[in-house]
């Protein structure tokens, strides 16, 4: 089957995944204490963490990670994190409901729908996300699970490093023009499927200023980016996600050495059923809500990294996006400067 969540028997709830040997071990005449040490790092357990922008194809590199033998996903917990701690600070209890509705779905009739039908898997309720909970899960993963790869929002971070965890991660960020972000970030504000007893402008207002922040994210990307260079992981890579797309046979490997997970090169193409999505350890309401919301849809359904259109002209563009773009666009030129290239 693909393209959309399929309806089927709800699977087990697993707190471990069957890890799979990614290459043969080496037998030779060697001495002992070099086996040992080869078995060794062979079995070092490797913790990835992708933090990514809105609308950088994040959730595309999320699922072709999925397929990688062992791993193990844990899709956006800190930005589940995020939405209920603005949910709990907004000062206007119809604000707090109006936010609840769109990150949850209460409002939205085809996200109820699915999550009706659709198996939760290893997705979990979303009323658990909290900032130390997440760096507490973080700091306590089964030992037994070869890969985690961590997908989350790096201007979510902004403010609350203390929550990351301080066990070895590495620490990788994709990036994306300005302009190609910014015109499709306003395009899925225009998307979002609001109450009818409210007014679309003033909730989308809200959430551009309010909850994100909107023309801070690549600042906060950025600072992110630097901390954990000077903190956490002094290689943390970079990615242009246009050029992934566009020449995935020569930056995935690359990619892969750096994190230190064999390549294979059916990593290219996937199976475009979006089943293998209930396997990622995520928000049940929040990703249901935003799938139906047409968030995550794309990148759920693809069998492939598929180049960008060509670039928008700043003509067509509003003074709120060029206003954001003017603000990202330091901040994205030092970090393509020192992105890994194709």
């Amino acid at each position: 089957m693909t393209g959309g969540l399929q309806v089927r028997t709800a699977l087990p709830i697993i707190n471990r995944l069957n890890s799979r040997s990614w290459a043969d071990q080496p037998y030779s005449s060697c001495s002992m204490m070099a086996t040992q040490a080869e078995t060794a790092e062979s079995q070092e357990q490797v913790r990835v963490f992708l933090w990514g922008l809105p609308r950088s194809i994040s959730t595309a590199m999320t699922k072709c990670m999925s397929f990688v033998d062992g791993v193990q996903i844990w899709f956006e917990p800190y930005l589940y994190s995020y939405h209920n701690e603005k949910i709990a600070s907004l000062s206007r209890l119809e604000d707090r409901e109006l936010m609840k509705g769109m990150v949850l779905g209460d409002n939205v009739e085809r996200a109820m729908d699915m999550m009706k039908r659709t198996p939760r898997g290893k997705m979990i309720d979303n009323d658990l996300y909290r900032y130390p909970w997440v760096k507490s899960q973080l700091e306590t993963l089964d030992p037994d699970t070869k890969f985690i790869f961590i997908k989350d929002m790096a201007h979510v971070m902004n403010n609350r490093y203390e929550y990351l965890p301080t066990s070895k991660f590495r620490h990788t960020f994709l990036i994306r023009d300005p302009i190609r972000m910014y015109s499709s970030f306003f395009r899925l504000f225009e998307m979002l499927q609001v109450p009818g007893d409210l007014n679309k402008n003033e909730t989308i207002k809200m959430l551009k200023e309010i909850v994100y922040d909107t023309d801070r994210i690549y600042e906060y990307t950025y600072n992110l980016w630097r901390y954990t260079k000077e903190h956490l992981d002094s290689d943390a890579i970079i990615i242009d996600s246009t050029e992934l797309a566009a020449q995935p046979e020569k930056l995935l490997p690359k990619y892969f050495e750096a994190i230190g997970v064999p390549y294979r090169e059916r990593y290219l193409n996937w199976d475009p059923s979006s089943d293998i999505i209930t396997e990622w350890i995520a928000s049940f309401q929040s990703f249901m809500s935003a799938y139906g919301n047409g968030v995550h849809t794309t990148a759920a359904d693809s069998g492939c990294f598929m180049s960008e259109k060509p670039l928008p002209s700043r003509a067509c563009l509003s003074p709120d996006i060029l206003h954001c773009i003017e603000s990202a666009q330091p901040y994205y030129d030092e970090m393509y400067a020192q992105r890994l290239k194709p």
